[in-house]
């Protein structure tokens, strides 16, 4: 215990002592507040920073090798990153890709084989599924892509289990807002339960997979939060 001037000072003022150090040295204190728990994952900030397409090259016409097929993503005009696809023709590319991304798919001997435009949400995993490169098109055997992403619900116009939400996923790259629609075979998860479309408040955070139907359209299979 502090001693000053021969005495023992009582402990609350040491308390104040403490907190009037801290002030004039210009530091904030924070007493911090208890959590707000409306059934989980609270509103607020983005999800994580990068995102992530992949897919499977499953033929090429006129043939080709599979392997060696170098994909290139490009937002806007900009390289962004590379990916080459393995002996099975699967390739998957990380990083901050976020925005309408342009696939391009080039030979080892630097022919275009074929570009495809896509959708990535901030924080999304897309999956393309199994890909054909015929005469310079690009054919999806799904023709949606699915996509798993974070996102704030802000709208919720949906009841029972049918219905729509709009939400916003975003990260450092940016914000995009996505309808999520909604139907009988959505599954409607929060903490390992099925839940009905009321539970999920507006303010939410969710994980939503789906199938990519249009640029801010999915069509959700599972909407969860943790």
């Amino acid at each position: 215990m502090l001693k000053g001037c021969g005495r023992i000072l009582p402990k609350g003022i040491l308390t104040i002592l403490a907190i009037a150090l801290f002030t004039v040295g210009g530091c904030d204190i924070d007493f911090g507040t208890g959590g707000d728990d409306n059934g989980g994952g609270g509103g607020g900030g983005g999800g994580r920073e990068i995102e992530t397409i992949q897919g499977s090259v499953i033929d090429v016409i006129p043939d080709e090798p599979l392997e060696g097929i170098i994909v290139d993503v490009s937002v806007d005009g900009v390289d962004l990153e590379t990916g080459v696809t393995d002996d099975g023709g699967f390739f998957s590319i990380d990083g901050p890709i976020a925005g309408t991304a342009l696939l391009e798919f080039t030979s080892e001997a630097g022919t275009l084989l074929g570009s495809f435009g896509v959708e990535i949400f901030p924080t999304a995993i897309v999956e393309l599924g199994d890909i054909t490169l015929e005469n310079g098109v690009v054919k999806l055997e799904n023709i949606n892509p699915e996509v798993t992403f974070e996102a704030e619900v802000t709208q919720n116009n949906c009841t029972g289990s049918t219905g729509s939400m709009q939400a916003e996923a975003r990260n450092d790259q940016g914000t995009k807002v996505a309808v999520i629609q909604i139907s009988n075979s959505t599954d409607l998860i929060i903490d390992g339960d099925e839940v009905d479309c009321e539970d999920i408040l507006v303010g939410r955070n969710v994980e939503i997979q789906g199938d990519l139907v249009s640029s801010s359209t999915v069509d959700a299979s599972r909407v969860e939060i943790d």
